[in-house]
C-alpha cells in the first residue's frame, strides 16, 4: 500500500544518521527526561533562527496547546483547515473561504472580536487546500486582535514565507513546526510562553539532538520535498488539462497538491482498491508528496481512475 494521505512522510531523515541515532536511544533508554527538552529546543532554536527562551517542546498538538493554554479555548479555524482537527476538544467557530479556497485576514478578526474568541488556529500553508495565507495578512490578523494567533507552519516547503521571524515582535503571535523525527515533537515559539512538561523521553530527545546537531539532513529533507511537491503539482496539472473529472487544481504553496474531483469518494475508493490511499474530502483530493516511485504510482493510478 501507498500513502500519500499525509500519514507518512517519505523521507527518512533518522536514517541518514541510524548509527548516531541507535546508539543515541539506547544510551538514554530508561533514563530520566529533562520535562522542558532545553536542549532540543536549542537544537530547534538554532536551525530555525528562533531564540532559544522562546521556544517550547511537546511530544504532541494536545500537549503543546494544553501547555500554552491550560484550559481548552474558544478559537476561530479557518474551513477547510486540518487545525480543526489537531485542536479538537476546542470550541471552534468555523470562518468560511472563497471559492478560491483563500480567506483574508479581516475575515477572521471579525469572527475573533464577534465571538470574543481567545484564539485562532490556522496552518500555513494550509492543509488541505496547499494554499497560504501572506506574511503580511498574518501580521495584520496579529496586530487587529488581542487573541492567541496560532500559526501552525509544519506543512511549509519555503521557509521564507515563515512569519517565524515576526515572532519578537508581537505578544500574542504563535508559531508551531513538527517535525520528522525523534518521535515527531511538536515545537512551539512565542513570547512569554510559559513552561511546561513536554512529555518526551529522553531517548527521543537524545535522537532529535543528533539530527538538530547534523542538520545537513534537515536541509536535504527540505529540498527533495520541494522538488517531489513541484514534481507532482506539474504532472497532476497535465491530467487536469487532459481529463474533466479534475475539475479544478489549486496552486500549491504547501507539500501537499489540493485538487476538486467529480465523484471524488467513488474515485478514492477505487485508488484505495489499487493499493493508494490519497486524502479525500467533500468533493476534493489532497495528495501528499512522495518519493520518486510513490509519485510515480499514485499519478499512474490517478490517470486510470480518471479516464
Amino acid at each position: 500500500m501507498i500513502y500519500l494521505d499525509g500519514s507518512r512522510f517519505f523521507f527518512d531523515i533518522e536514517g541518514c544518521f541510524s548509527n548516531l541515532v541507535a546508539s543515541a536511544r539506547e544510551q538514554n533508554a530508561g533514563k530520566e527526561a529533562d520535562r522542558s527538552a532545553a536542549e532540543l529546543c536549542k537544537g530547534f532554536a538554532k536551525v530555525s533562527g528562533a531564540k532559544a527562551e522562546n521556544v517550547r517542546a511537546g511530544k504532541d498538538y494536545s500537549v503543546i496547546l494544553s501547555g500554552i493554554f491550560g484550559s481548552v479555548p474558544k478559537a476561530v479555524v479557518p474551513e477547510f483547515d486540518i487545525s480543526a482537527e489537531h485542536f479538537a476538544g476546542a470550541e471552534q467557530i468555523r470562518v468560511k473561504k472563497s471559492n478560491d479556497m483563500k480567506i483574508r485576514a479581516q475575515s477572521i478578526a471579525d469572527a475573533v472580536i464577534e465571538n470574543s474568541a481567545e484564539a485562532v488556529f490556522l496552518t500555513n500553508p494550509c492543509c488541505p487546500t496547499a494554499l497560504e495565507i501572506p506574511a503580511d495578512e498574518i501580521i495584520k490578523l496579529a496586530d487587529s486582535v488581542s487573541a492567541k494567533v496560532v500559526v501552525d507552519e509544519s506543512y511549509c516547503v519555503d521557509e521564507s514565507t515563515s512569519v517565524l521571524k515576526f515572532v519578537p515582535e508581537h505578544d500574542n503571535l504563535i508559531v508551531l513546526k513538527k517535525m520528522r523525527f525523534g518521535g515527531e515533537p511538536v515545537f512551539a515559539v512565542g513570547k512569554n510562553l510559559p513552561e511546561f512538561d513536554c512529555g518526551i523521553s529522553a531517548e527521543e530527545q537524545a535522537a532529535g539532538k543528533v539530527i538538530f546537531d547534523h542538520d545537513s539532513a534537515l536541509k536535504t529533507a527540505q529540498r527533495k520535498l520541494a522538488d517531489s511537491r513541484d514534481s507532482l503539482y506539474i504532472r497532476i496539472k497535465k491530467l487536469a488539462i487532459k481529463y474533466d473529472a479534475l475539475e479544478r487544481l489549486y496552486r500549491s504553496k504547501a507539500n501537499c497538491v489540493f485538487f476538486k474531483v467529480k465523484d471524488a469518494d467513488e474515485r478514492a475508493q477505487k485508488l484505495f482498491d489499487m493499493g493508494i490511499s490519497v486524502c479525500c474530502k467533500d468533493g476534493y483530493f489532497c495528495v501528499f508528496a512522495g518519493d520518486k516511485d510513490e509519485n510515480e504510482a499514485v499519478l499512474k493510478a490517478l490517470e486510470e481512475v480518471l479516464k
